[in-house]
C-alpha cells in the first residue's frame, strides 16, 4: 500500500494590480483633462484679453470640473461605484489638476484657493451624475467620452456674454479702549507694519500682499493718503470727507504701475475688470471709556456668476475689515499701554 502524502497548502494567490489600474488611470487622465481644458481655455476663440472669457467662463469654472467628476465615477468598476466614491473619488485627479497650474505658472495662488470650494463641490456634484446613470442604465463609453468636450461647445456660445456687476457694500466696527484723536492719528500715519498684524485675514492668507504703511500727505487739489504694500504694490486713496478725528472717506486711484506684474492674480487684480474698490470710510464715534471705530467698504464684483462671486467677495472683505479695525486696536491701545 503506498502512503498517501498530504498536499501541501496552497500558495496565497497574488494580489491583483488590477483595482490600482482604474485608479491611475482616473487620477492620470482626469488632471490631465483639466490641464488640456485650462490650456484651450487660454487661446481663442475661448480665452483673449477680453473680460469674461477663458477661465472665467462658466463652461470652465464651473463645467470643467463637473466633467471630471463624471468621467472619474464613469471609469471606476462597478463595485466600487457608491454614494462615497463619487463624491471623493473626483478630488484626487482635481487637485492633482490644480497643482499642476500651480506647478506650471498658469493659475497663481489666489485664483486656485477662490477655486477650490467650487470645483470640489461641482467635481462631486459630476460624480453623483453619473453614479445615477449608471444605476438607471449603461452609458457607453462613447457616450462618457463625448462629455469631454462639453465645456467647449457651450464656452462658444458663452464667450459673447457681458459681466454683471455687483455693487456690495461691508461695515464692521470695534470698541478700542483709546481716544479718538490716537485712533485718527494712526490711520492716517501708519508705518511699519508688519506681516504678523495682518496675517489672520484670510485675504493675505492665500497670498494677497501685505500692507506696509498708509500715509496720509497733501498734494495740490487736496490730501491723499498713499498706500504701500509688499510685492511693489502702491496706490493712492483721495480723500473725499474729512471731518477731524469723526469720519474720513476716500476713493481709489491706481496708475499704470500701481501693481507690478505677479503681485496680484489678473483674476483678482484690485481695479481690474473683475474685482474693484470703490470707497473706504472711517467713523470714529466716543463710547464709553473709548471709542468706537467703524469701517465702510464700498467694491465692486464683475462676473458670469456673481451669485458665487460676491459672496465669496463678501467673506473676504468682510474678514479683511475685521482684520483692519483690530490691527487698529492693538496698535492704539498698546500705545496707550507705553504712554501710562
Amino acid at each position: 500500500m503506498i502512503d498517501e502524502q498530504p498536499l501541501p497548502p496552497p500558495l496565497p494567490a497574488a494580489k491583483s494590480e488590477r483595482p490600482r489600474l482604474p485608479a491611475l488611470r482616473i487620477l492620470i487622465g482626469g488632471a490631465a483633462y483639466g490641464l488640456a481644458m485650462r490650456v484651450i481655455f487660454g487661446f481663442w476663440p475661448f480665452g483673449a484679453a477680453v473680460p469674461g472669457t477663458g477661465p472665467m467662463l462658466v463652461s470652465f469654472a464651473f463645467l470643467v470640473p463637473c466633467v471630471i467628476g463624471i468621467w472619474s465615477v464613469s471609469r471606476l468598476p462597478a463595485e466600487q461605484r457608491n454614494v462615497g466614491s463619487a463624491i471623493l473619488v473626483p478630488w484626487a485627479p482635481l487637485f492633482l489638476f490644480l497643482a499642476g497650474t500651480a506647478a506650471l505658472a498658469i493659475e497663481g495662488a489666489i485664483c486656485i484657493a477662490l477655486a477650490i470650494p467650487i470645483f470640489m463641490m461641482m467635481a462631486s456634484f459630476g460624480g453623483l451624475i453619473a453614479l445615477l446613470a449608471f444605476k438607471a442604465s449603461k452609458p457607453s463609453t462613447a457616450t462618457t467620452s463625448g462629455i469631454l468636450v462639453l465645456p467647449l461647445l457651450l464656452a462658444l456660445a458663452e464667450r459673447g456674454m457681458p459681466l454683471t456687476d455687483s455693487i456690495e457694500r461691508s461695515t464692521e466696527s470695534v470698541h478700542i479702549a483709546a481716544p479718538p484723536e490716537r485712533i485718527w492719528h494712526l490711520i492716517n500715519d501708519a508705518t511699519g507694519i508688519e506681516p504678523q498684524e495682518m496675517q489672520s485675514g484670510w485675504a493675505w492668507r492665500i497670498g494677497v500682499p501685505y500692507p506696509v504703511s498708509a500715509i496720509t500727505v497733501d498734494e495740490d487739489g487736496g490730501r491723499v493718503r498713499k498706500l504701500v504694500w509688499q510685492k511693489g504694490v502702491h496706490f493712492d486713496e483721495p480723500i473725499l470727507d474729512w471731518d477731524e478725528n469723526r469720519y474720513i472717506r476716500w476713493r481709489y486711484r491706481f496708475d499704470a504701475d500701481s501693481i507690478p506684474d505677479g503681485a496680484l492674480d489678473d483674476h483678482v487684480r484690485v481695479g481690474g475688470a473683475y474685482f474693484d474698490l470703490i470707497d473706504t470710510s472711517y467713523r470714529l464715534e466716543p463710547e464709553g471709556d473709548g471709542t468706537r471705530l467703524t469701517i465702510d467698504v464700498g467694491y465692486r464684483v464683475s462676473t458670469h456668476f456673481n451669485w458665487y462671486s460676491a459672496r465669496l467677495g463678501r467673506f473676504l472683505v468682510d474678514d479683511a475689515a475685521k482684520t483692519i479695525l483690530e490691527f487698529y486696536r492693538r496698535r492704539t491701545e498698546a500705545e496707550g499701554d507705553g504712554h501710562a
